[in-house]
């Protein structure tokens, strides 16, 4: 019968005798302890069980030897692998038969959930009290359940006045009702995720915070508000210097800018014109330049023309050639990416390609050829679609009709220039009247170092430091041009043409930066905050008018933005701040 039971129970059941040892077992037994049943029968019971409650079970065991009818008690098992096995023991000692009668139910999972909850409650506090946030639990009658350390510190009160204190206490009367509401609106099941309210300590002194509030309930009914605050003194005495320095930055801005139109914007006038010849001559020379070239590629392309005419041009022929120019006129508006390194050696493997094929003056078809972005695979498909006598003048064709419509196309961007500067020196504002576009820094920035492409390749190095995700920005695109243009070019001259130039950008919520620097001998400290000034240079009589920087200024002002300029020997930087959206309101200069 005994054996029977012990095998219908879902619990550990077994007899032991008085002696210590186990007589029978249940099935479980060998699957909780990983021991098989001779391990089990053969040893004393208080082998398996964990040595800190040897002592305790032996007891246990001895008062039920002593007539004790039912003994109940918990004590630790080992297991073969020697995890800990936690048991509950229901036991009856029978003294007439000298045997145990027991039943164990394994509660290991229960013990090691309520120590892993124990320990997440112990994590907790730790944080709770580490915390410099302002915490704190407070019942439905409004007095404090719970405080943390960094709410002692703040308020100033000791833990045995805790008791004693409600929220109104600690809270600024003119907030008491809002206060209210917010605790209306907990109570009502709502997370208020922002809260702003001041905080009065012990000493009286008052102090701004800010944070969240949420409520706690048991089966529906409101127990408790739970609220996080965070002491934000420091940020509001923050906000209010910085506003009173945008107040006053503004009406210095605003009394500067009043001065300088009232008193100078005719005197300028008069002096802008006697500039005009400095800011038009670069574009002006360069398109005349592109004129004188223009003419000669033309002939060229004529010439090469003709010669294959008189060659037998066929059908298929003129057709690659058209290919040909027309791949041309595409590649003549497009930026030169190519580094010099690369550009070099591309132009290598093009010479020594044209020299094996008895090309006259390869040099001069190699570096039109890569422009044309043309490879030794794609040269060696246009050997295979020309005879080889007609080879020679076809390429030049090629490279010279290029050559024509690049020219074309700086001849056009020179004339534009002019359109340009001719009309920002319309009134002293130079204020475009152009529509508004979403311009890419990039784009502009790009574009001027290619217009500035032969002052630069004379000894500059430029480093272009691009911002990632740098978003468009609303501007009139052919002003921030000129503003590219003019600090660049200022910036070759400082460095006597040779040296090394840094353009970097970057963004923000509200505004795009794009910061110039050279590496030339520097600004004197006592003109800085005279470089924006109308006609003010420091370069030599005869090589400028000092229109350039203030035509910058301009710029800048009229598209809300901002520029300043730090200087020091051998490092130089204009930094220009653009607002993403446009903003006419006002101006900022600073000079440092």
């Amino acid at each position: 019968m005994s054996r029977r039971l012990l095998d219908l129970t879902v619990d550990l059941a077994c007899v032991a005798n008085f002696d210590g040892y186990f007589e029978e077992l249940s099935d479980g037994w060998t699957d909780l302890l990983g021991y098989d049943c001779k391990d089990l029968l053969w040893r004393p019971l208080l082998d398996f069980v964990q040595p800190d409650d040897v002592e305790s079970t032996a007891a246990q065991l001895e008062a039920g030897r002593n007539g004790q009818d039912i003994t109940r008690f918990e004590n630790r098992f080992m297991d073969r692998d020697g995890a800990t096995r936690w048991l509950s023991w229901t036991a009856v000692a029978i003294a007439t038969t000298g045997r145990y009668y027991a039943v164990a139910r394994d509660l290991t999972r229960q013990r090691i959930a309520e120590e892993d909850g124990r320990e997440s409650e112990r994590r907790y506090a730790d944080l709770i009290e580490s915390s410099h946030d302002i915490i704190q639990s407070i019942s439905p009658d409004g007095h404090f359940q719970f405080v943390n350390k960094a709410w002692h510190d703040h308020l100033g009160y000791s833990p045995e006045e805790l008791p004693g204190l409600t929220l109104f206490d600690i809270v600024d009367e003119e907030f008491h009702d809002h206060c209210t509401v917010i605790i209306g609106q907990i109570m009502s099941g709502m997370t208020i995720d922002s809260v702003e309210v001041t905080f009065v300590a012990k000493d009286g002194r008052k102090f701004p915070v800010e944070g969240n509030a949420t409520g706690r309930f048991r089966d529906g009914v409101f127990m408790a508000t739970h609220t996080f605050f965070r002491d934000i003194t420091d940020r509001k005495e923050a906000e209010a210097l910085t506003a009173q320095y945008q107040l006053q930055l503004e009406q210095d801005v605003a009394e500067r800018t009043a001065a300088l139109v009232q008193s100078e914007k005719l005197a300028t006038l008069g002096r802008l014109s006697a500039g005009m010849a400095h800011e038009l001559n670069n574009p002006a020379a360069a398109a005349q330049r592109g004129a004188v070239l223009l003419r000669d590629a033309l002939s060229e392309t004529c010439n090469k023309f003709f010669d294959l005419a008189a060659q037998g041009l066929t059908g298929n022929d003129a057709a690659r050639l058209a290919e040909l120019v027309e791949h041309g006129t595409r590649r003549a508006t497009m930026p030169d990416t190519l580094d010099a390194m690369s550009r070099s050696d591309r132009e290598s493997d093009v010479e020594d390609w044209l020299d094996a094929r008895g090309v006259a003056a390869p040099w001069e078809l190699a570096g039109p050829i890569v422009s044309l972005d043309l490879d030794i695979g794609d040269l060696d498909k246009i050997a295979g679609d020309f005879a080889p006598e007609k080879l020679a003048s076809a390429l030049s064709l090629m490279t010279n009709s290029f050559t024509a419509f690049a020219l074309l196309a700086q001849i056009g961007h020179g004339s534009g220039q002019i359109s340009e500067i001719v009309k920002a020196l319309k009134d002293y504002s130079f204020m475009d009247q152009a529509p508004v576009q979403e311009v890419d820094v990039h784009e502009g920035l790009d574009n001027t170092l290619v217009m500035l492409q032969a002052k630069l390749k004379r000894g500059v190095a430029v480093d272009r430091r691009y911002g990632q995700d740098i978003p468009r920005i609303e501007a009139l695109g052919s002003e921030l041009n000129q503003v590219w243009t003019n600090l660049i070019d200022n910036a070759v001259d400082a460095m006597g043409a040779s040296g090394h130039l840094v353009i970097s950008t970057s963004a923000d919520d509200e505004w795009v930066t794009v910061m110039i620097e050279d590496d030339g001998p520097g600004i004197d400290p006592s003109l800085l905050d005279k470089v924006f000034d109308p006609f003010f240079t420091t370069k030599l009589p005869g090589q400028g008018t000092g229109l350039g920087l203030n035509i910058v200024f301009n710029i800048v002002r009229g598209s809300g933005g901002r520029i300043d300029v730090t200087s020091d020997p051998g490092r130089t930087v204009f930094r220009v701040r653009i607002p993403l959206r446009r903003d006419t309101t006002g101006t900022e200069v600073e000079a440092q």
